[in-house]
């Protein structure tokens, strides 16, 4: 084995250390991508994905390409790992990668233009003399508007730091708004109990209960 140091770019995924903490991101990756869609001049907005966005199957619309849907929203959803912004959005447009259609495209592009404003953006990791755990859900109700299924998602944090994010539609349809929102809560309770266990592995088993 060869020690190389501390790791500064691991599989277009940036380390940055300094005396606050640990910052992860991927502008280069972002950078590339703007430059290989020829988005790297665009003009940028604010939010990836618009409230309410209504983005669906509609039979007849105009098609476009899948090959190129399908890697323009892949390389989203790698983006994703240190984007926590993106989660929700990529996951979005995930969900068209069988038939896309114009409209759809014209999601990725937006969400493309919200990157040209934040392409640096990522997670840092600081120190806070803690390794408290907090976790955090939220859940639509009948969002997906071809077969009205939920969406839900969480994050949690350990120590005051993110640590890990999801945003997924729902496996069966929700009957009221409590119902989607308790199988959020059930996912965000499942990720809690996997956190514990892997700091009890590591040696830090929990000291005081966790909070949801």
């Amino acid at each position: 084995m060869k020690d190389l140091g501390n790791l500064k770019y691991f599989l277009r995924i940036e380390v940055l250390r300094s005396k606050r903490g640990i910052f992860i991101s991927q502008k280069k990756y972002v950078l590339d991508l703007l430059t290989e869609t020829g988005m790297i001049d665009c003009k940028p907005i604010d939010t990836p994905l618009m409230m309410n966005h209504e983005l669906q199957i509609i039979e007849g619309a105009d098609p476009t390409d899948q090959t190129l849907y399908q890697k323009l929203v892949g390389k989203l959803i790698y983006l994703s790992h240190t984007r926590p912004d993106l989660a929700y959005a990529a996951g979005v447009v995930s969900r068209f990668m069988h038939k896309p259609h114009k409209h759809h495209l014209e999601a990725v592009y937006k969400i493309l233009r919200y990157l040209k404003k934040t392409p640096g953006r990522g997670v840092m990791f600081e120190k806070h003399g803690h390794l408290d755990l907090h976790a955090f859900t939220d859940a639509d109700w009948g969002g997906y508007r071809d077969s009205r299924k939920s969406t839900s998602g969480y994050f949690t944090l350990v120590g005051g730091n993110l640590v890990t994010w999801k945003s997924k539609r729902q496996k069966v349809d929700a009957m009221s708004s409590a119902e989607a929102e308790f199988r959020g809560i059930a996912k965000g309770i499942t990720e809690v109990l996997w956190i514990r266990k892997l700091l009890t592995e590591l040696g830090y088993a929990p000291k005081k209960s966790y909070k949801l």
